[in-house]
């Protein structure tokens, strides 16, 4: 299939880590400002860049040595749970085998995330993302670039691609992901129903296509 190409989303898509993320975050919230982050504020969050959530969570304009030293103690925080919980840790069922069979068949594949490039070289250690993604192909998030719901990383990914909107599929967990791939005029999302995800909201957003329980589900003739 000369230049169809699917972009997926990371965080909650190719990794169902929603509950690792939120017990970080609900561990440094609780920290910083004595509160509970509860899962509602969190599915409202989830997607947008790390930077944009802190602003959120303390309600207020916050300066970039401020921002950069909570990121800091976040991403530590996640990764230290990520650490203890290595061994059960992997891409999502299906995944792989979705990724081969689309290298295989001449169908670009792309990242594109709200994760820092930091982040991203630690995922690489766990998952040697490197055996299917092109370096150029793993689009995330290195302030540059305003969160999603904005479009800004989807037109990134498929200028990257080389590859007219309509021609892409989108993998997404989040409601702001699917907004922004929505708006970035691709030809087809599909909401991904992974631990932790608001599937009760994504499965039924008008930009939504469908929605997989399980990467086992999709079948290449039924993605164009």
């Amino acid at each position: 299939m000369i230049n169809k190409a699917v972009i997926f989303d990371f965080n909650g898509t190719l990794f169902w880590d929603s509950e690792i993320n939120y017990k970080s975050w609900y561990n440094c919230i609780k920290r910083w400002l004595k509160k509970e982050y509860t899962r509602k504020e969190y599915f409202i969050l989830n997607g947008r860049t790390t930077y944009e959530t802190l602003e959120k969570v303390f309600n207020k304009k916050l300066d970039k040595y401020t921002i950069d030293n909570l990121s800091k103690e976040k991403d530590l925080e996640y990764l230290t749970i990520m650490e203890i919980e290595k061994e059960s840790l992997s891409l999502a069922d299906g995944v792989e085998i979705l990724l081969n069979n689309l290298i295989e068949n001449n169908i670009k594949i792309a990242i594109a995330t709200s994760a820092p490039p930091s982040l991203m070289l630690e995922y690489e250690k766990f998952f040697e993302l490197s055996r299917f993604f092109k370096e150029d192909y793993i689009i995330s998030s290195d302030g540059s670039l305003p969160s999603k719901p904005d479009p800004a990383i989807y037109n990134k990914a498929i200028k990257a691609l080389n590859v007219n909107p309509k021609d892409c599929v989108v993998f997404e967990d989040t409601k702001s992901g699917i907004i922004s791939a929505s708006r970035a005029n691709v030809g087809k999302i599909i909401a991904v129903n992974s631990i932790g995800s608001d599937i009760e909201t994504t499965s039924k957003l008008k930009e939504t296509f469908s929605y997989i329980n399980c990467f086992n589900e999709i079948e290449l003739k039924d993605l164009f």
